[in-house]
């Protein structure tokens, strides 16, 4: 059942201008308008005018305090906003443009792409080399909305026959528990949709990379 909202939880839940302004409304009600007509000289409305002033920046700040998590709330929701529509422009991305950009975000990392004839299997998108390590990536379900453990095992049993330091596998959706759960402590990078898209916009802060090899 729920519960009854209080004045703070409004105030949170309104857009953000309306509490700053019943913020200075009330400032201005407290600090100037109620003294002004308590200008009558009795004791009482001398208590209130001297209240007036001290409780007016009081109330006036409590009032703005809902307002950071108004507009933190605002914020996120454009966040997951603009988020969910670079995922979508990637998965309407052609697969050969597509790749081409995973690739240009390894290489910006400091990966050496190499040609994919280190293996005749086709599940291995990309053949990356950092140092003496050698990487395998798959990004071939990058419009999958779930990827999971079958998947992962799969290229995992491949690292180990070719012998490479780690692998990584992509998607704009996300891993399931048992695919996240089987790749802890092993040298599995599981990229899903809001890490892909974050790797994806540093290409267009960066540049594409010279370490491609085409």
């Amino acid at each position: 059942m729920r519960k009854d909202l209080n004045i703070f939880d409004f105030l949170a839940q309104i857009p953000w201008w309306v509490s700053v302004t019943l913020s200075a409304s009330f400032y201005l009600l407290l600090q100037y308008v109620i003294p002004y007509f308590e200008n009558q000289g009795t004791l009482i409305n001398e208590v209130h005018i001297s209240l007036g002033p001290v409780f007016a920046p009081v109330i006036a700040l409590a009032l703005l305090v809902p307002v950071t998590f108004s507009f933190l709330k605002s914020s996120r929701k454009k966040k997951l906003h603009d988020l969910r529509e670079e995922i979508k422009s990637i998965q309407e991305l052609p697969w050969k443009q597509f790749s081409e950009q995973v690739a240009e975000a390894y290489g910006n990392m400091d990966y050496l792409i190499l040609e994919n004839d280190f293996t005749t299997d086709l599940s291995v998108d990309l053949v990356l080399r950092k140092s003496a390590n050698l990487y395998l990536l798959q990004s071939r379900y990058w419009r999958n909305r779930k990827v999971g453990l079958r998947e992962v095992k799969k290229l995992s049993a491949l690292m180990h026959e070719k012998q490479a330091s780690g692998i990584f596998l992509l998607t704009t959706g996300i891993f399931t528990k048992n695919a996240r759960r089987f790749a802890i402590g092993r040298p599995i990078n599981l990229v899903d949709g809001i890490q892909l898209a974050e790797l994806l916009d540093d290409i267009k802060k960066n540049g594409p990379s010279p370490n491609a090899s085409h």
